[in-house]
Order: C-alpha cells, then sequence, then structure tokens
C-alpha cells in the first residue's frame, strides 16, 4: 500500500527555518545560520540568495535581516479576522483603565497568536512591556490567562488534541504539566468566567483573562490584562476588581456582534 498523502517539502521547510533562524538570532551570517541548523554553507546561502531576491531578507554587510515584504502578508493575516478591528479598540481601553499591559488573542491550530497588545500609564513608566505578548507573537495555550480562558471555552475532546499535538512544555517552576490539573482549573475558570495566570509564562509575570465568544457560543478570542508580580496584585479582591473591567469590556464587545 502506498501513501498518497501530501508530503511536506523539503526545500520549503529549509527556508522557512533559515528565516526563523535569521529572526530568532535578530540578524545572523551565513555562518551563523548554517552552524544552527546544521545546514551546508552552499545549501544556506542559495537560499538566502533566493529570499534576499523576493525581498524576505535583507542583506547588510554579511549579516541578513528579516525583510518588510513580510509585512503585507501578517497584516492581511490579523486584517481577515473581523473581529480585529473592534478587539483593537477594546486593547487600548484596557489599558487606559488599568493602567497595565493589555492584549488580544485568538487560537490557531492549537496555539494563541497575540493580534494586539498595548501597555498602560501606569506600566509603561520604566517598563518596556512583556515581549510574549507583541503583536504577532505565538506561544502555548496552557501557561497563559488568555490561552486558558480560551481552553476552557472549548470541548474537553478539542482542548485534548491540542494537548496531543503541542504537549504541556514547561516555561517556568509554576507552569502546569499536569493534564489532570489542567482540566480541574479550566473547570475553575468556566465556574468563575475568568482564568489567572501566576508567573506561568513568564517568571514575574501575573495576568487575568477572559474569553470572547460568538453568537453561536464558539470561542473568538480572549483578552488578558497583566504586569510585572510586583504590581498585579494577588489578593482575591484585587484579582476579581480587574476581572470585572476584563469582563465588562468583554460583554460590551459581544454586545455588538453581529447575530
Amino acid at each position: 500500500m502506498t501513501d498518497d498523502g501530501p508530503r511536506p517539502v523539503k526545500t520549503t521547510k529549509t527556508s522557512l527555518a533559515i528565516v526563523r533562524a535569521v529572526r530568532d538570532g535578530h540578524g545572523a551570517t551565513l555562518s551563523d545560520v548554517a552552524g544552527r541548523l546544521d545546514l551546508a554553507k552552499s545549501t544556506v546561502h542559495n537560499h538566502l540568495h533566493t529570499l534576499v531576491d523576493e525581498g524576505f531578507l535583507v542583506r547588510d554587510g554579511d549579516t541578513y535581516h528579516v525583510g518588510l515584504q513580510f509585512l503585507p502578508f501578517s497584516e492581511h493575516a490579523r486584517n481577515r479576522n473581523p473581529l480585529y478591528s473592534t478587539a483593537r479598540k477594546r486593547v487600548y481601553s484596557l489599558a487606559e483603565k488599568t493602567g497595565n499591559e493589555a492584549d488580544f488573542i485568538v487560537e490557531e491550530n492549537g496555539r494563541a497568536y497575540t493580534l494586539e497588545y498595548a501597555i498602560g500609564e501606569s506600566t509603561a513608566r520604566g517598563f518596556s512591556g512583556s515581549s510574549p505578548f507583541r503583536a504577532g507573537n505565538r506561544f502555548y495555550m496552557h501557561n497563559c490567562a488568555s490561552g486558558k480562558a480560551m481552553l476552557a471555552s472549548l470541548s474537553d475532546e478539542r482542548v485534548r488534541a491540542i494537548l496531543d499535538r503541542w504537549g504541556l512544555p514547561a516555561t517556568t517552576d509554576h507552569t502546569i504539566t499536569d493534564e489532570s490539573a489542567l482540566f480541574d482549573e479550566l473547570e475553575t475558570i468556566r465556574q468563575r468566567g475568568y482564568a489567572t495566570n501566576e508567573e506561568e509564562l513568564i517568571d514575574g509575570y501575573r495576568s487575568v483573562g477572559a474569553a470572547v465568544t460568538g453568537p453561536d457560543d464558539d470561542v473568538v478570542g480572549a483578552f488578558s490584562v497583566g504586569g510585572p508580580a510586583y504590581r498585579m496584585a494577588v489578593d482575591e479582591s484585587s484579582t476579581r476588581e480587574i476581572a470585572q473591567v476584563l469582563l465588562d469590556e468583554i460583554d460590551s464587545l459581544e454586545s455588538e456582534l453581529p447575530n
């Protein structure tokens, strides 16, 4: 029996791996990329030349950087979400009302992606922001407030499918890595209506998140408010206060969604 299904194209995967290596290194030379990916320099050179020719990479001396040609693709992907323009306004509203960081995140293929991010005035003083939540970043769903809020809005079957694909990798000592413990927390989130992140994604960072549901009760994204642990109080009263601001903003947004 032969498998007639589609197979990954190796050259395409190599080009994408090279782009990621250049991005992750905030610029890289041919030797840097070849070393990181364990590829022959001649192979890397051909891919780099093609990517530069197409505008997806640019060369500055011996160093390559991600090119602006990616910009229209990323903007198209973000604006394709019909909720984005409305959600964007809510992110800035939440940042202004709470003085903390705020973001809007969606799920795609079992991973969380930040579509919009803002820093409130109080947090901005002497703080550059938390990089994992910057627009365009991708991360796991089990170790952040927005991700857990979305998981809690999905069926157990869908959650298990996501966990089967991506697992429960730890990013701090506080990350939930046990499936049973995660499902227990998801049930708690369903009962109270919001999720918390107690330094599970980044040491020293806390947040509160809640999911946005569409007219058919399908989860379409999530908002979160967060900041440095020393600013985000952990007592129940303070957490509920932040959660209520978040939930009020989401209720207002959901009321505007077309039926």
